[in-house]
């Protein structure tokens, strides 16, 4: 019972951190009608979850509460899809296959980065 509620403070914490973050980014960024704002979460939440994976905690309830919890609120695939849809839909074929190249291929790069670091 208690992993499920360090999960769900987490994953709270992880969302509002997502929603701000992203929001801060996308405000930052807007002229570049491109959505960095939910690459660079997605990246940063990759490069985190590589860092707290090449920690090798052992504690099974913090490894949930963090890495599912936490990194998975913080990090998200369906606004990542949302945005591709969009773009393609807007007939922004190239900017599309850009933005999952990025995301796909940064996150992959961030989390191995950050699970080197440390192991």
């Amino acid at each position: 019972m208690m992993t499920l509620a360090g999960i769900f403070a987490a994953g709270g914490l992880g969302a509002v951190l997502r929603f701000w973050l992203g929001n801060i980014i996308t405000s930052k960024t807007q002229s570049l009608r491109f959505p960095v704002g939910i690459l660079t979460v997605n990246i940063l939440g990759a490069l985190g979850l590589g860092l707290f994976t090449g920690l090798h905690v052992t504690n099974s309830s913090a490894a949930l509460i963090i890495g599912t919890g936490f990194f998975g609120a913080f990090t998200t695939f369906s606004t990542f899809s949302v945005e591709s849809v969009q773009l393609l839909l807007a007939k922004r074929v190239k900017e599309s296959i850009l933005y999952i190249g990025l995301t796909l291929c940064g996150s992959l790069l961030a989390f191995w980065c950050g699970w080197t670091l440390l192991t």
